[in-house]
């Protein structure tokens, strides 16, 4: 059967074959670290072209174990190994039409036990929400297996990729003294994997993740990499990161003492700074119907994503901050507006039946919109709610920073046409009611010792590169001690009141004592 004649859903399977060459450059590159196998293990083994790039290059190999669920995959990998002809009739082939959350691992364990081993491949690149969404049967038995609950379940951090948990099967289930391991995974996995390792659970050595070209290789747009290890002999809690194709060394991740970092050399030069944030970082709106929800204006009439006028009382109208809006240090003019709702979240909507008829009549006019949301969020809760929204919503003065974006300058936004410009939920927020506060705090988390911190301890290859946990690990009191040349333009007075309320929200010294005001304004 050739390859070109199967025609399989990709996202049924995470399906992404890896390319002969490429096979063949990660069994080359293993070889090159000294590692001679007896056993090639694929657990998702496709069309066979790791087990093919393993078999030219290794001269060691006695017995080959391929597990694949696809069965003509295996037809395919059949025909190339016919292709050996008698120069295999040393190697002893086990091709499993089986799926990989079924296969019995303990006992291949126990069957090439005192053998050097090497696990190979490329699990599926698919998470398992995606594929409950697609009805897939592809699913390990348990698909929450990291045991994540409540509200944490519900906003995706019960999501997880199929590639991981495969990996820790194989982890468990085959650790011993030669082992090897080598996949190609999102660099997402590889670094759960690693966060994994604080508490010591699993016993890796050499911890190297080599970053390839996706586009290139694959044709999507993802970060992904070689993760190389070995399955016993070592508790280490940090990968080395390098180029695959020059074998450049880039920076090294993982953990130090505690705390998870990004760049290891760049942190342990700004760890001072990793704390704890006086405040708390909220994400913005989220209403999940931007069809109606969100507006534009032109020439003085709002208009939503149907083409439709909007026509409802201005008080429910609120410019919006979208990430795409985010890119001055001060944020003076937005795209977009929203209808927001409520004031918080539990707040009864029938009240605009009252209050706002006309907008209450537009939204039941686009109930079908609205009533069709499918987050579990907006279950048992008001009809047209909104999440993410309180009294924070509507401060004053907001710094703001993307989501989405890999940059971690702040932005300041204050009222934009009279009114409270909010923020949707791609961005993160802070609400003050005093311009001097908000502005101060605005200049201590863009200067230098703070960028160079953060910039330590974010992961731009992440779907969300800046994230609440990353916001509030900022500790000001050091930032405010480390900052040379402030200038905010604010009078002494109003300076010295500014330090004084962040220092009070810090638990610190007193500002006098962080800080020399005298003889830096005598500056």
């Amino acid at each position: 059967m050739s390859e070109l004649n199967l025609n399989v859903k990709k996202s049924e399977y995470g399906d992404w074959q890896t390319n002969l060459q490429l096979a063949i450059s990660i069994c080359e590159h293993i070889r090159n670290q000294g590692v001679r196998p007896q056993v090639i293990i694929e657990p998702t083994c496709g069309q066979g072209n790791f087990i093919i790039a393993a078999l030219l290059t290794f001269d060691s190999i006695e017995e080959v174990y391929g597990i694949e669920i696809y069965k003509p995959y295996l037809d395919v990998l059949k025909e190339k190994l016919q292709k050996f002809g008698n120069s295999l009739e040393k190697v002893k082939i086990h091709l499993y039409h089986e799926s990989v959350f079924d296969f019995d691992f303990n006992n291949l364990s126990n069957l090439v036990k005192g053998k050097t081993v090497l696990a190979i491949g490329n699990p599926p690149w698919v998470t398992n929400s995606k594929l409950s969404e697609i009805g897939s049967e592809n699913l390990p038995n348990k698909s929450n297996f990291k045991g994540v609950k409540g509200l944490e379940a519900i906003t995706g951090k019960g999501n997880f990729d199929i590639a991981e948990y495969i990996c820790i099967q194989m982890i468990e289930k085959l650790s011993a003294e030669n082992v090897y391991f080598a996949f190609l995974l999102k660099n997402s996995v590889i670094r759960n994997l690693v966060y994994e390792q604080k508490a010591g659970k699993y016993s890796l050595l050499n911890i190297t993740q080599y970053n390839i070209d996706a586009q290139k290789e694959f044709d999507v747009s993802v970060s992904a990499a070689l993760l190389s290890m070995r399955l016993f002999g070592g508790n280490e809690r940090r990968c080395k990161v390098f180029d695959f194709y020059s074998n450049q060394f880039l920076y090294s991740f993982g953990w130090v003492k505690d705390r998870f970092v990004s760049d290891v050399e760049r942190y342990v030069k700004t760890q001072m700074i990793d704390g704890t944030f006086p405040f708390i970082w909220r994400s913005g709106l989220k209403h999940d119907c931007s069809k109606v929800m969100e507006l534009s204006k032109i020439d003085g009439k709002y208009l939503n994503a149907l083409g439709e006028v909007v026509e409802i009382e201005d008080d429910v109208i609120f410019p919006l901050v979208k990430s795409a809006d985010i890119k001055e240090e001060i944020i003076e003019h937005t795209r977009k507006y929203v209808i927001v709702t409520q004031h918080n979240t539990n707040e009864d909507t029938s009240l605009l039946k009252d209050n706002y008829p006309k907008a209450y009549q537009y939204l039941l006019d686009h109930s079908e919109f609205l009533d069709g949301r499918k987050s579990v969020i907006y279950k048992d809760r008001p009809r047209f709610c909104m999440f993410g929204i309180g009294d924070y919503t509507f401060k004053k003065y907001k710094i703001v920073i993307s989501g989405l974006y890999k940059q971690t300058y702040f932005s300041m936004v204050s009222e934009i046409e009279g009114k409270v410009a909010v923020c949707d939920d791609t961005c993160y927020m802070l609400g003050f009611d005093s311009y001097d506060v908000a502005r101060l705090t605005l200049e201590i988390l863009n200067s230098q010792s703070v960028q160079d911190f953060v910039n330590s301890i974010c992961f731009y290859d992440a779907k969300r590169a800046i994230n609440k946990d990353i916001l509030m690990r900022i500790n000001l009191q050091p930032a405010i001690y480390n900052i040379e040349n402030l200038n905010v333009g604010l009078t002494k007075d109003k300076y010295d009141e500014a330090i004084k309320y962040l220092n009070h929200h810090c638990n610190a010294v007193s500002a006098q004592q962080m800080f020399d005001f005298e003889s830096f304004f005598a500056d």
